[in-house]
Formats: structure tokens, sequence, C-alpha cells
């Protein structure tokens, strides 16, 4: 896998916009992917790269005194290489302190972001809904 810096808008979308990705990132007053705009002002975008083909995607921006992260990485490459590429893709956080956000709903997820050091700071009560029903937002620090 080759992990670098990417501007390259489709394939930030190929990841982001997969449907089942999509589907888990955003929430219920989010717009279709289709209708999706790739931020790239106060955006860094590092892609994951098998054979010239994007796999992931973590995507970093100002947060707090900070950045927040999002580690996307596709479906059918997650077994095989999220590890790899959640390990790779935080060389490229410097030196300020590093955030995520992940509701309850997910515990895969804050399960994987234990695994690389992040600690949970704040629960924002009932603070994410999805199809209309309200979880918990895990806000955690590295």
């Amino acid at each position: 896998m080759i992990v670098r810096e990417t501007t390259n808008e489709q394939d930030i979308r190929t990841v982001l916009c997969n449907k089942e990705i999509y589907d888990t990132i955003t929430d219920d007053y989010s717009l279709e992917a289709d209708k999706f705009i790739v931020p790239l002002d106060g955006y860094k975008y590092v892609g994951g790269y098998v054979n010239n083909e994007i796999v992931a995607v973590m995507v970093y921006h100002a947060y707090r005194d900070g950045n927040k992260c999002h580690v996307q990485v596709l479906p059918q490459f997650r077994q095989s290489h999220a590890a790899q590429f959640g390990e790779q893709s935080l060389t490229f956080k410097g030196t300020q302190p590093l955030y995520a956000e992940i509701p309850d709903l997910y515990s895969n997820v804050l399960d994987f972001a234990h695994k690389f050091g992040f600690k949970i700071i704040e629960t924002v009560e009932q603070g994410y809904v999805k199809r209309g029903v309200s979880y918990n937002m895990n806000i955690l620090r590295l």
C-alpha cells in the first residue's frame, strides 16, 4: 500500500461516497451522496492506494486546539488494509492534538480508534441522530 496526500476529488469521492461508507458517516441531516462536494479549503486528505487504485482516505481538518480525523476504508479492503492504513495515515497528523468523533452506534469504530491510542475525553448525550434514533457522540483525543 502506498499512502500519500491527495487532492484528487474523484479519488476522495470514490471512498467517501461509497454507498456503505456514506451511509455510515452521515447523520439524518446530511445531503445525499450525489450532492456531496469535497471540501478542499482547510482540509488535508491522505489516500491509501493499492495497485494505483484508491482504497482508503484519511481526512484531517481543524478542530478545537488541533485537528479532527476521519478514517474510511472501502469495505472490501478493511480486512486486508484497514490497520496498515490507519497506522500509516496517522504519520500525517502533525504535532497538534488529534480528535475523532464517534457515535456509540459504531462500537467497532470505537474499538478501532482505541487500538491506535485514542481515549474518550467527552460524551455528548444524544449528539448524533441516525434514522430517527439519537445516540451519544464520543469525542476522542490522541
